[in-house]
């Protein structure tokens, strides 16, 4: 109920004075300009989109040797050293390196998970046998192996929401009439086809033979994680070791690496990879690419995460065959690595990735306690706001007001600063967290300095106006330079979870669309007071599209249900700019127009080779072969499952309360939000824009209810601040020293 009455107040069609001609014409042509410019902007996206999505696969040339795969699980940047690692350390100053995110199905990846994982090129699980155990060797049958565990793996996973097809490794090789060669159990649950069938097994490197008899070579080396996962210890409960521990087994599974890259002829194509976690503290591990194929002294760069330095693990099935001169499959949902960036020294380079842990470890140590003070201080900010709404008289008041203003401006200049904080190497200090906790408290203050520090702090709106603005600014300039201010940000998201590594994540879409929203309405303040109405339509129709095309775009935001949701936000906030009538229907109208938008960004992705395809042209393709229900069934629960999240449904709960009993009414009363409307008429359309905006993102999007959580935390302190300046505005006119007259509109 609650909702349905900040709906209606907020979209009061009374008061967007519908002229008797009707809206229809306003109407037809929104839907005509908001479509022309989604032509018009959409293809100058898409060169930027295929360009970042662009791959130049490794190549094989005819001298090569055997594509050979050194999987370490647990293994991190961390633990080498020249000293204590040297021939990885010579591995990987002769090659190209990168930081590789193992998330697989769980929270941590066991070493079973992982090596499934390769077999597959797609996330995969075997939750039928402890986490810390591998099966035994596999059996000999003439001169094959077989393994049996494989094809009861394959059936696990093929049920599962991924279907990830477990022995697309082995498959691959065979299908081409190669041989495969594993090395260790764990490798060969890497490289048994879907039958499970390996052509040639040895238990430990040293019972190898001929290391060039085969296309492709996995060997498995256990002992760094073989410490945490003894026999008898709980899968959840990993055995504690010490740091001597740890470095002793990390030397000796180098010694081994050694002993291997010293059999393996010259002219291999050498990938030495740490498949997986050690505990249930998931952390980045180790990817090294070495040989003809690769060239020494880069990052690695992975079309999956659009980012150099940064892998995922299905990225290793597919280098491995692509180095191996073979075909991958469709289904490996991995890309085989290119060449980066150069990285100038090896040393540097491999502080850069060890930084790229710190960050990651950081942030998930820190965030739980972010986000719960973030709801706590958002809720202080609204209880603040009441009493200052409702507090003392005269000048105490007008006092009261103003230091509420100002809690509420720093409550919406959080989303930006934790933005952009990662402008600073803050990872690189001896207090990370510290750094960046302090790092996000002095963006938070110069961006409300910079609000209240001109002129227009006398304004009802552009103190929000140019909050909100640096927000969508921050965000889609953020997104045309590859998003690198979301990555590993309070508010952006962790290579640890996987769940995405480039364009919008569910926390900034909010933010991004919220902020887009409000700063065209702020700017449509301007124009309306000049009496521009219709340049200040034109204008929040041309930021909107510009946001959505940026939100929707492969290889830029890759944002489904964000642009969905976006259009009909905007289309409502040009309605009410333009004084004309906001109907159920017109919003679904433009809601379908969203839907349209999507499936044509989804279906030019799907046209593009299938390597340079994102996420969008992958679920396109799900479609057409009717594949895609897992993929909607798996994003539907996801939803659902986010409305049972306290902490966001307080923000959600905490914002529509505060909107509609505090701001919208007060006792029965208009309140001080329509106090605010008289002054600045454009602001009921940015809040209204939002309020569609983030209703639409909790129906289509996986994140749910963190859609208009993240949204109200920004436009409700925004539509909080803007009706305390309206309402110490009232205060000052009507006392003896009136500042500004209270029927008069404020100027900057």
């Amino acid at each position: 109920m609650a909702a349905a009455g900040v709906w209606f107040d907020l979209a009061d069609t009374t008061a967007c004075r519908v002229s008797p001609t009707g809206g229809s014409p306003v109407l037809k042509r929104s839907v005509t300009v908001i479509s022309l410019l989604i032509a018009v902007i959409l293809p100058l996206a898409l060169p930027l989109s295929a360009q970042a999505g662009t791959v130049s696969a490794p190549t094989r040339s005819a001298t090569a040797g055997p594509a050979v795969l050194i999987g370490v699980p647990a293994l991190t940047w961390a633990d080498l050293s020249p000293a204590k690692t040297p021939n990885l350390w010579r591995m990987a100053a002769e090659g190209a390196t990168a930081s590789l995110s193992v998330r697989t199905v769980g929270t941590w990846t066991c070493p079973m998970d992982g090596w499934l994982t390769v077999s597959a090129g797609a996330r995969a699980a075997y939750p039928r046998i402890p986490c810390g155990q591998l099966p035994g060797d596999p059996d000999q049958r003439g001169e094959a192996w077989h393994s049996a565990t494989v094809p009861a793996a394959r059936q696990i996973n093929m049920k599962s929401n991924f279907r990830a097809q477990v022995g697309s490794l082995g498959d691959a090789v065979h299908q081409a009439g190669g041989r495969i060669t594993a090395v260790g159990p764990g490798a060969a649950l890497a490289a048994a086809d879907s039958t499970g069938r390996l052509d040639s097994y040895a238990s430990t490197p040293e019972a190898v033979t001929d290391w060039s008899g085969s296309r492709v070579v996995v060997v498995g080396l256990q002992q760094v994680v073989e410490p945490y996962l003894g026999s008898g210890v709980s899968p959840h409960r990993p055995r504690a070791v010490s740091a001597a521990v740890r470095a002793a087994a990390v030397a000796a599974a180098d010694q081994e690496i050694g002993k291997v890259l010293a059999a393996l002829p010259r002219n291999a194509n050498v990938v030495a990879a740490g498949l997986s976690d050690q505990s249930d503290v998931p952390h980045l591990r180790v990817a090294i690419a070495r040989g003809p194929a690769f060239t020494a002294g880069h990052f690695l760069h992975s079309a999956s995460t659009r980012r150099g330095g940064m892998a995922i693990l299905p990225d290793v099935t597919a280098t491995v065959l692509a180095t191996a001169g073979l075909q991958v499959p469709s289904h490996v949902l991995g890309i085989p690595w290119s060449d980066g960036v150069p990285r100038g020294g090896h040393a540097t380079a491999a502080e850069t990735l060890r930084g790229q842990d710190t960050a990651a470890q950081t942030l998930r140590a820190t965030l739980p306690g972010f986000f719960l003070a973030f709801v706590i201080c958002q809720l202080l900010v609204y209880a603040i706001a009441t009493v200052a709404l409702r507090g003392a008289q005269g000048t105490g008041r007008r006092r009261i007001l103003t230091l509420a203003r100002l809690f509420a401006l720093a409550s919406a200049a959080v989303p930006a600063s934790t933005y952009l904080v990662n402008l600073l190497p803050w990872w690189e200090t001896s207090g990370p967290a510290q750094a960046l906790f302090g790092g996000v408290l002095a963006f938070d203050v110069a961006l409300v300095a910079l609000a209240l520090g001109g002129p227009w702090r006398r304004d009802v709106m552009l103190p929000g106006t140019i909050v909100a603005g640096i927000t969508a600014i921050v965000s889609g300039s953020d997104l045309l330079r590859g998003s690198p201010l979301q990555m590993n940000s309070l508010m952006g998201y962790s290579p640890l979870v996987g769940g995405r590594y480039y364009g919008l994540g569910n926390i900034a879409f909010a933010t991004f669309a919220t902020g887009t929203l409000f700063f065209a309405a702020g700017i449509a303040h301007i124009l309306l007071r000049r009496g521009h109405r219709g340049s200040a339509v034109a204008v929040v129709i041309l930021l909107g599209a510009t946001a959505d095309v940026l939100s929707g775009s492969p290889g830029l935001g890759a944002k489904f249900g964000g642009t969905i949701a976006l259009v009909p936000g905007t289309a409502v906030t040009a309605l009410i700019v333009a004084r004309k009538r906001v109907t159920l229907f017109r919003v679904l109208l433009f809601a379908a127009l969203g839907v349209a938008t999507i499936v044509t960004i989804c279906y030019l992705d799907y046209r593009r080779p299938p390597r340079q395809r994102t996420h969008l042209g992958r679920f396109a393709e799900q479609v057409m072969h009717g594949e895609a229900v897992p993929v909607v069934t798996r994003k539907l629960m996801a939803m659902l499952h986010t409305v049972g999240n306290i902490p966001l449904t307080l923000l959600v709960a905490g914002g529509l309360l505060f909107l509609f009993f505090v701001l919208i009414r007060t006792k029965g009363r208009s309140g001080p939000l329509s106090e605010a409307y008289e002054r600045a008429p454009a602001l009921r359309a940015g809040l209204t824009g939002t309020l569609v905006t983030s209703m639409s993102g909790f129906a289509v999007e996986d994140s749910g209810i963190a859609v208009p959580a993240i949204a109200l935390t920004l436009a409700v302190p925004l539509a909080f601040a803007a009706s305390a300046r309206s309402r110490h505005l009232a205060a000052a006119a009507s006392g003896p020293a009136a500042e500004v007259p209270a029927t008069a509109p404020s100027r900057p």
